[in-house]
């Protein structure tokens, strides 16, 4: 399955373990690029939406990687949302590696996107 990772850009060295993770098990994963990889763009955040926009089109789903951050609990970022939106109208698969966040719970469970309680074999 040709997967997209989405996350707060904090957790960034956990992406690249799970990328590790489930391509072991045979997976394509695409992780996003830092906003130091836009650095020549004049609106960084317009530009990765336009790559994610493109990689998404070609995978089958994405995966939300949700961590506590700060005082924010399996911590969602207004982007991964904006992601999951655009992976629903597509009718990708979304996964969530963690429990969905009460902020969002009846979104997701409308959407529905497929909670992994932190295990990555459930992805198939």
């Amino acid at each position: 399955m040709k997967i997209i990772l989405v996350s707060s850009m904090q957790f960034y060295s956990k992406l690249q373990k799970i990328k590790v993770t489930l391509e072991n098990k045979g997976h394509k994963i695409i992780l996003p690029l830092t906003d130091e990889s836009y650095k020549s763009e004049k609106n960084i955040k317009r530009k990765a939406m336009e790559d994610f926009n493109k990689n998404l089109r070609d995978s089958d789903a994405i995966l939300i990687a949700n961590f506590d951050k700060e005082s924010n609990p399996n911590y969602i970022g207004v982007n991964a949302l904006m992601e999951s939106g655009m992976a629903f109208i597509l009718n990708k698969k979304i996964f969530i590696l963690n429990s969905i966040p009460e902020n969002c719970k009846d979104e997701f469970q409308a959407i529905r996107v497929i909670e992994l309680n932190g295990n990555l074999k459930k992805i198939k």
